[in-house]
């Protein structure tokens, strides 16, 4: 189960891609009629928030969600002992900081000198709706849920660390002090209490409906919420419709908005249709074409964030030939327009970058990221330096009905055979492009991916690790997986920028695979909204008019 709950929490950004891009080409009137969602509640000046999303949570369960509309989603109506720092985002918006981790429902936090020991204290007199105290001993079982459930929230808290498990012990002293012993020293543990699925729940609603069952799907939590966050849950229609009210008794400041109704709508023509007519007043995963037709609308605000965490990459994996060649896998990366495509494919939100980290990363050092020139001439040197004979023939597999990495896959198939490398691309539906991934029998893919925790060591973990069946570009450089080792333990700021800056160093010297783009995530916004913050993983708190 912890295998499959990895690879659940990498593809979930991939699933509500192909998501939307398949809904683009689809037909529709605008009511919402025949398609997932489709309320058609006026947003505008007054009455509650509307918000429409192109993607529907595949469960409401912290313990069990992995993708990004998951985990998004299902935050807001519970608390964490952590969350991310804000700062200044486009068009007088805020985002988040995944570098400034900063306490939520901890009072305070303290870290022992060996950085093993995190002692956090709680505040007095919170409870669930049920009445229940959000106290220590809900914390603890919060915790251990997800730890013992084996789904994606379990990786996430152990920031991937299984051996041994990051976490020693959670005891509680007292009703407001909880203290957690770690194994070994992890300098992100703090951001990985801030993800969703370190959520704190209410133990007597889940006791009292399936309990906890390691490996199992909750169904009642999977559709239900058990939290004490700025919001309650007052209806909810998978895949169609949900309506959030504030929580009168959320122990923070109110949120900005006393209701939200979510529309989760497929078709891209219909979250268009709405935003441009005021229906919406946000909407979240419209392609990025609809989105440029709103650019000069007086409907809408346009913004996309500016820290870019998600990438588009080309897979050249190591064990299928011609990629075991370093030069060879040097050369393609020459061999990419990348300002043709940011421009035609990605409308100008994106931005380029060569190394194995986003620049919306902490980690991300832009003087060894810089990104790889669009050289043929440069690209042929090398392919002779190499020794491979061309022509070659490559098969890049991309997820059926994703418009966007069709685009990119043509546009490449066109300048690689001026290299005499011939390429055929391959669609498959989603299963199978997943699995072919997965089962590490593509010779080469097309992805959007970037880390569920923004932590380089959650990320290389999966995605750069020797042997490991979830690095799918088979990128094996052992040196680095040794200061990858010394970095997750490194508690000193300035020592474990040192090792995250030698192993993109290294990596960048083995150009493992073809980045395309970090790609930033687009948001539109009627004119009657008056705050909106950004975040990976949807934070309605300040969202409102």
């Amino acid at each position: 189960m912890r295998a499959t709950g990895v690879r659940l929490a990498l593809y979930g950004v991939l699933v509500l891609l192909i998501a939307i891009a398949a809904g683009c080409g689809g037909d529709d009137d605008g009511t919402g009629a025949g398609t997932s969602g489709g309320d058609t509640t006026q947003g505008g000046g007054g009455g509650p928030l509307v918000v429409n999303i192109a993607q529907a949570p595949a469960t409401l369960d912290p313990a069990w969600g992995c993708g990004l509309y998951d985990i998004g989603f299902l935050q807001n109506f519970y608390v964490r002992l952590t969350q991310y720092g804000s700062e200044p985002g486009p068009e007088g918006t805020t985002q988040f900081n995944p570098g400034d981790i900063q306490p939520y429902f901890a009072e305070n936090i303290e870290i022992s000198p060996d950085g093993l020991v995190y002692t956090f204290t709680l505040p007095e007199g919170v409870t669930f709706p049920s009445g229940e105290p959000v106290d220590a001993e809900a914390v603890k079982y919060s915790l251990e849920r997800s730890i013992e459930m084996a789904g994606c929230g379990g990786y996430f808290i152990y920031d991937g660390i299984y051996e041994p498990p990051l976490i020693k012990s959670i005891d509680t002293p007292d009703p407001t002090t909880v203290v957690i012993t770690l194994n070994v020293p992890n300098a992100n543990f703090l951001q990985d209490l801030a993800q969703p699925a370190a959520s704190i729940v209410d133990a007597s609603v889940v006791e009292a409906n399936g309990g906890i069952a390691a490996g199992e799907i909750n169904e009642y939590m999977s559709s239900n919420v058990a939290g004490s966050g700025p919001f309650l849950l007052e209806e909810y229609e998978p895949n169609t419709r949900a309506v959030l009210k504030a929580n009168p008794d959320f122990f923070g400041d109110p949120p900005a908005s006393d209701e939200i109704i979510v529309n989760f709508i497929n078709t891209d023509s219909t979250l268009l249709l709405q935003a441009r007519s005021g229906q919406a007043d946000v909407t979240l995963g419209m392609s990025k074409q609809s989105a440029d037709s709103l650019r000069e609308d007086s409907c809408c605000t346009v913004i996309a964030n500016e820290n870019p965490t998600f990438w588009e990459i080309i897979g050249t994996p190591w064990k299928k030939k011609p990629w075991d060649n370093v030069k060879f896998r040097e050369a393609v990366t020459h061999a990419v327009p990348y300002d043709e495509i940011i421009e035609k494919v990605a409308y100008g939100w994106a931005e380029p970058f060569y190394g194995p980290y986003a620049p919306g990363m902490s980690e991300y050092n832009a003087e060894i990221s810089a990104p790889r020139e669009f050289d043929l001439e440069q690209a042929q040197a090398l392919i002779a330096e190499s020794g491979v004979q061309t022509p070659v023939d490559v098969t890049i597999n991309i997820p059926e009905g994703n418009t966007i990495e069709e685009q990119i896959a043509t546009i490449v198939q066109g300048t690689w055979s001026e290299l005499g490398i011939n390429v055929t691309i391959n669609k498959l539906a989603a299963t199978d492009y997943i699995n072919s991934m997965e089962q590490h029998e593509a010779q080469a893919f097309t992805r959007i991916d970037g880390p569920g925790v923004i932590e380089a060591g959650y990320l290389l973990g999966y995605d750069m690790k020797c042997e490991i069946s979830f690095n799918l570009s088979d990128i094996c450089i052992p040196e680095a997986d040794e200061l990858l080792a010394e970095a997750r333990q490194e508690t000193d700021p300035d020592r474990r920028q040192e090792l995250w800056d030698e192993i993109a160093r290294l990596w960048v010297e083995q150009s493992p695979r073809v980045q395309v783009y970090a790609d930033q995530f687009v948001t539109v916004l009627s004119m009657n909204v008056k705050s909106y913050h950004y975040q990976h993983e949807m934070d309605f708190r300040t969202w409102g008019k």
